[in-house]
């Protein structure tokens, strides 16, 4: 999850490289990342049915070869359209094949009372890629944008022995898995839409608030070093949030959980308002704290409420269905933070567009907290 589904939380330190040495609009630069969860929203479904039927051990080790493979041409790519297929593509196949609607079927087939910890705990391993940030930075000064982006591509490559030894070969006897109904009934629920939007928001503000965020602070006056050390705290407090929000929903409900989780989003976006009128430190720091503790927990959260909707046997199904919409969010955020840039040459906009998204996700939460109820096992 940090190597694969986080590279998109590390890719702020690539962006003033990758700008530097092959030019374009800012919304050409981050389009990589939009097409890294476009092709995670198109296998997302795919990875969920196959999940519940077949080799999650399989399907993995194939998920971790394309990115190693993606990201390889992409160290290597000539020019930035050559970057954005390498890294867009191959990165998109990774996420959607080894991301987090395979890690939730499997941690849902073994865990039942602890469910949201654990899968808080796998789900944080995206949030880690900001942790990276620092180190990733570090590696950019001493052998480029390239080499590190080649280091991530043998780590990724350690990883595939491992997954065929630990995994397991399938998650329960084919007769427990496939049950009459299947996902369609639940689609056609308003619940099921209102957690879409849950979920569709959530990575999005996210990449709209921070896709451009070295960029953002160095034009605030920080120095690199420190913006990526914002980046990595950022990372370090998303991560424990995740479990936290995982130990949470199991103790407190994740509907609690989900509205408390937003809601301090919603404060970190003030704060970046705030930095417009008034740029120093403390509501730059503000912001960290605010906007990224929640950051990654809603993955969670909403893997504790899909069995609201979700019938028996049909858990990896239909998670993998309202991946599609967070995966389409995570690869809308990237381009449209840029091109609200290019737009307006203001970063003001994207902070006040952010601000409402946010208000409609609170609203859909309690709504589709009225229409549901918990569904036990």
């Amino acid at each position: 999850m940090m190597l694969v589904s986080g590279i998109g939380n590390t890719f702020p330190v690539f962006f003033p490289s990758l700008l530097a040495e092959f030019g374009g609009s800012r919304g050409a630069t981050a389009f990589g990342v939009t097409l890294l969860w476009i092709g995670g929203a198109a296998l997302g479904p795919v990875a969920g049915r196959l999940v519940d039927r077949g080799s999650p051990r399989r399907l993995v080790a194939f998920g971790l070869a394309a990115a190693g493979l993606g990201l390889g041409a992409a160290a290597l790519a000539p020019s930035l359209p050559l970057f954005t297929l390498g890294f867009g593509v191959g990165g998109g196949i990774g996420v959607g094949l080894t991301g987090m609607v395979t890690q939730a079927a499997v941690i849902a087939a073994a865990y039942r009372r602890r469910r949201g910890f654990a899968t808080g705990i796998a789900f944080s391993g995206s949030m880690a890629g900001y942790v990276l940030a620092t180190p990733a930075q570090w590696a950019i000064d001493v052998v480029g944008w390239r080499g590190t982006i080649a280091a991530y591509v043998v780590v990724i490559a350690v990883l595939v022995p491992l997954v065929l030894r630990i995994y397991p070969a399938r998650l329960a006897p084919r007769e427990e898995t496939v049950t009459a109904g299947g996902p369609a009934p639940v689609v056609g629920t308003p619940a099921f839409w209102l957690l879409v939007v849950v979920f569709s928001v959530a990575p999005f503000v996210g990449y709209l608030a921070t896709v451009q965020h070295a960029l953002y602070f160095r034009g605030l006056g920080f120095d690199p070093k420190e913006a990526a050390a914002m980046l990595m705290v950022g990372g370090l407090l998303a991560t424990a949030g995740r479990a936290l929000a995982g130990l949470a929903a199991d103790r407190i409900g994740a509907p609690t959980t989900g509205l408390v989780s937003y809601s301090l989003t919603l404060l970190g976006v003030l704060c970046l308002i705030g930095l417009e009128i008034w740029p120093g430190r403390p509501l730059a720091y503000l912001y960290v704290l605010f906007l990224f503790v929640p950051l990654g927990t809603r993955a969670t959260i909403v893997a504790v409420l899909v069995p609201r909707i979700a019938p028996p046997g049909r858990y990896g199904s239909v998670f993998g269905l309202l991946s599609i919409g967070n995966s389409l969010g995570a690869a809308l955020g990237p381009w449209l933070s840029g091109a609200l840039y290019d737009w307006t040459g203001s970063y003001l906009a994207i902070w006040l567009f952010c601000g409402a998204v946010v208000a409609i996700a609170l609203v859909s939460l309690a709504l589709f907290v009225r229409l549901t109820t918990p569904r036990t096992g």
